[in-house]
């Protein structure tokens, strides 16, 4: 994660905020997919963990999509509404990455963009933070 975080802010800091933005939301879903690994029991159990439509089990992490991740964590209490909100929008504009859907949205991701999705980044590890020292602490 440390080292997508460095690559994000190279390419913010050069102009590339597309492949900044893009590089935001995979370290975001990171961060998410890395609690999922540390709380397993919880977030299988969340009554919004995604099922397999064949089986009704639900899947595992690794076949979540980054939607999934993000309601998990706001229904676990992991993360704030806030923080849920707008990690949609960041993970809306990471799909940027698709042309087509670039071309349809007519998006053009700037400085400001980045630095909106840097802040909705930076809540989303203060309160999966706060989550985690929680846990180490055997609350």
């Amino acid at each position: 994660m440390e080292q997508r975080w460095a690559e994000a802010e190279k390419c913010v800091n050069s102009g590339a905020y597309l492949a900044s933005i893009i590089i935001m939301g995979s370290l975001l879903e990171g961060l998410l997919f890395s609690v999922l690994m540390r709380m397993p029991k919880e977030a299988n159990l969340s009554k919004v963990a995604p099922k397999d439509s064949q089986t009704g089990k639900v899947k595992k992490f690794q076949d979540w999509s980054l939607n999934d991740m993000i309601e998990v964590a706001h229904t676990e209490g992991w993360i704030d509404l806030d923080v849920k909100k707008f990690s949609h929008s960041l993970r809306m504009f990471r799909n940027l990455v698709h042309p087509y859907e670039q071309m349809v949205l007519k998006a053009n991701p700037d400085q400001d963009t980045c630095n909106i999705c840097w802040l909705v980044v930076q809540a989303a590890v203060n309160d999966l933070a706060k989550v985690l020292q929680v846990k180490g602490s055997g609350h």
